[in-house]
């Protein structure tokens, strides 16, 4: 098993960052951190958003766009696995099911894939209507 990191940017290491959560997100949205997902399609969904806020339903597989014009489906987009028993568990910050923020400085990835922005729609179905609140 793995957890996974999506991204646009091809890089040797991941390196934790100040994440930025929409309001009304948890705090734990925002850490300095590296954000990993033992779920690979929310990873592609991460690397294929567009830029702006995206909704994405995980139990529905559904995804809504701020700016659903700003998709670029040919795009090229990276996911990174890491083996998740090569973490320390101390450096480990479980958010939800589908969120584990780690507070390392760097992670080598024990792989990286490519993929295209447009595989995401193999996947969800995009909606029109994006809740804001959320």
């Amino acid at each position: 098993m793995y957890l996974y990191h999506g991204s646009k940017q091809s890089f040797p290491k991941l390196r934790k960052r100040k994440a930025n959560a929409p309001p009304g997100r948890p705090a734990e949205e925002a850490l300095d951190a590296i954000y990993l997902t033992p779920d690979f399609l929310f990873a592609l969904a991460c690397a294929a958003r567009p830029p702006g806020v995206s909704n994405i339903d995980l139990t529905e597989r559904t995804i809504c766009f701020e700016n659903p014009d700003q998709f670029e489906p040919n795009e090229t987009i990276y996911i990174y696995f890491v083996d998740p028993t090569n973490i320390s568990e101390d450096k480990k910050i479980y958010i939800d099911p589908w969120q584990v923020a780690v507070t390392e400085d760097e992670i080598t990835p024990d792989k990286v894939e490519t993929y295209k922005s447009g595989d995401l729609l193999k996947y969800y179905r995009v909606i029109d209507s994006l809740d804001k609140t959320v």
